[in-house]
């Protein structure tokens, strides 16, 4: 499952992954086509959805540069991050590291 980010969203315990995106972002689109599947397929992840026009502090604090972004979190601190994101592969590939996550 997905959840769009407000601030009563607590991503600080266990694995999440922050998405920004932007509406109308045809790169963000891509992203959206595949980050459903992949919710309900590693459920223990946890995918907060960021619309990065609204919640620009959130934006900066994680010195997000571009859109679409993947912010990997463990217990709330970053592991890795993805940008410029091209396929659903990619994405994969992190969500399978266990080690990462």
């Amino acid at each position: 499952m997905i959840v769009e980010y407000d601030e009563n969203v607590d991503f600080t315990k266990g694995k999440a992954v922050l998405w920004f995106s932007i509406p109308g972002c045809p790169p963000c689109r891509l992203v959206e086509a595949f980050m459903k599947e992949l919710s309900e397929e590693f459920g223990e992840i946890a995918i907060v959805h960021v619309n990065a026009e609204k919640w620009s502090g959130l934006v900066e604090g994680f010195r997000i540069l571009n859109v679409p972004t993947l912010v990997y979190l463990k217990d709330g601190k970053e592991v890795a991050r993805q940008n410029l994101i091209r396929g659903k592969g990619e994405v994969l590939i992190k969500f399978e590291e266990p080690r990462e996550l």
